[in-house]
């Protein structure tokens, strides 16, 4: 107990600091651009409308990273799944999805970027592992594998997130959402076979709500403070960063025992999904002048989005 506590209190100091950190970062921003009018960070509502390359919800996996909210519409050629994901769940759940939206991004969005030179060495070596590892694993493991059971293996653990779902439904006042996601979770859990089909979506025509607690912060006008880049985990913010560790303690896989049985449960989870998406991210690079601009836009203008929804 007396851990817990520690940890929590941890926790408390951490996210102050933190926020405060991201106070001076939006005060020196405001000084830098005040003569343009452009409107500083801290605030969601000062991203523009316009939605970049995608929808990286957080979520939660940018290229190589987690996050198993869903797969896009545009999945591989003609290979969407016609029974387990439902047309909402594959546009909605996806933090792929930020690359489908890369055209449509029409202006930069303003953040805080002090931690620069960290958030590019982390870009950068989440790059060099995706192409080195997450790939060439994702590549092999989708060629042997049917398309019916990597997806039904993807909503197998998007059923795994409900409690990430449901209380931070709860949490912003979305009753209606929270109830429906009970309904989602019971249905999948027994007549789709723990959550490998999505009969309560395809079925009963009940639609996801993917919240998470960066999205509730956000609901509380908080706002993104400054970008950060995680190892792995891909581009996040301050605010995202501190949802994460409250939604860890939500995520079933994370109390597994051992700890290289629960990594390695996640790994499994995170190439199942990467299976879907190859070459989104090369298509990523390609387009763009400066692909590390382009995946923090893409990422800022996506969580605005999920925030307003």
């Amino acid at each position: 107990m007396k851990k817990l506590n520690y940890f929590l209190t941890f926790i408390v100091v951490l996210t102050v600091s933190f926020m405060n950190m991201s106070v001076y970062a939006e005060n020196n921003q405001n000084s830098e651009l005040g003569d343009q009018g452009i409107v500083p960070i801290l605030s969601d509502h000062s991203i523009s409308d316009s939605f970049i390359l995608s929808k990286i919800e957080q979520n939660d996996k940018t290229l190589l990273a987690q996050s198993k909210q869903s797969i896009s519409q545009k999945e591989e050629s003609n290979e969407k799944p016609d029974m387990n994901l439902s047309d909402e769940t594959l546009n909605e759940d996806s933090d792929d999805d930020l690359f489908d939206d890369f055209e449509d991004s029409t202006q930069s969005q303003v953040i805080a970027d002090p931690l620069y030179y960290f958030n590019y060495a982390m870009y950068s070596f989440n790059d060099f592992l995706y192409f080195a590892a997450l790939k060439p694993l994702a590549t092999g493991y989708k060629a042997i594998t049917p398309t019916i059971v990597r997806t039904g293996v993807f909503n197998f653990f998007h059923n795994l997130l409900f409690p990430v779902r449901f209380v931070n439904n709860l949490l912003q006042g979305k009753i209606r959402d929270a109830g429906t996601e009970v309904e989602i979770f019971l249905i999948n859990t027994t007549i789709g076979v723990v959550g490998f089909a999505q009969v309560a979506q395809n079925e009963f025509d009940l639609y996801t709500s993917n919240e998470d607690l960066g999205q509730t912060l956000g609901s509380y006008s908080i706002g993104n403070g400054f970008y950060l880049v995680l190892p792995i985990l891909g581009p996040s913010s301050l605010r995202d960063t501190v949802g994460l560790v409250g939604d860890y303690f939500l995520t079933p896989v994370n109390y597994v025992e051992p700890d290289y049985l629960k990594y390695g449960i996640k790994t499994f989870d995170v190439i199942n999904a990467t299976s879907f998406r190859i070459g989104d991210y090369e298509a990523l690079k390609k387009a763009s002048f400066d692909p590390y601009i382009a995946l923090k836009d893409a990422y800022i203008q996506n969580r605005k989005k999920k925030i307003r929804k």
